[in-house]
Order: structure tokens, then sequence, then C-alpha cells
């Protein structure tokens, strides 16, 4: 069974934070990802980028720990943020129609763009 590698990088200037996954997200894995997304956002951080370049495969349970943080980070003001989406993940998201909750980005700088514009627009609103 292949485990799941998650790495934050964390902008020093209190930007978005990236979160770079790599391996499968299924029941044995998702508790992870999950623990990772609430410190994050335990920490104030409710706009997150997530890199799925290397997430070959998510099951059910990993939707449902992507739906509640992108519940969680709306409720803040915030959004999660995905990039460069593998085939078989952009099919999981088509297929269970979550694809319309969820801002998909090819680049990392674009979603990072989308960010600033979510945080630019939650600070004009406060």
């Amino acid at each position: 069974m292949q485990g799941l590698e998650i790495t934050i990088e964390e902008p020093e200037d209190g930007g978005v934070p990236v979160v770079r996954l790599r391996g499968e997200i299924d029941l044995h894995t998702c508790p992870e990802l999950r623990a990772a997304l609430h410190k994050l956002m335990e920490a104030g951080k409710h706009r997150i980028i997530l890199d799925l370049a290397e997430v070959p495969y998510l099951d059910s349970a990993a939707l449902g720990v992507l739906v509640d943080a992108v519940r969680r980070a709306r409720e803040n003001g915030g959004g999660i943020f995905l990039v460069q989406v593998t085939p078989f993940v952009q099919r999981a998201f088509e297929i269970t129609r979550l694809i319309k909750i969820f801002q998909v980005h090819a680049t990392i700088e674009d979603a990072r763009r989308a960010a600033d514009e979510l945080g630019g627009a939650a600070a004009q609103g406060a």
C-alpha cells in the first residue's frame, strides 16, 4: 500500500500556503490530509492551494475530507484551490459533480492569483 506524502509550503509573507500531495488519498491516508488541513485552518489559513499533480487516485473518503475542508474554508471567507489535477482525479470530481464546488487551476500561479483575489474581496467586505 502506497502512503501519502504531504508537504506544506507556507510563504514567509504570510501568503496562501501550498499543500503538495504525493500518493493515493483513500480511507487509510485521508486522516493525514484532514489533520494537515485542520492544522492550517486552526492557524487562520482559510485560503489553501492543493497541488494534486502527484495524486493518481482518491476515493470517496478523500472526497469527503475535501468537501468538509472547502465548507470550513468558505465559512471563514476562504476557499480550497485545486492545482494540476490528474485525469483520474479530475474524472472523480466530474462524476460526483463536486467539480462545481472547487476551483481548479492549471498552475500554482493561477491558483495563487485566484486566492489573492478572494482574499482581497474578503478584506473589502470586512
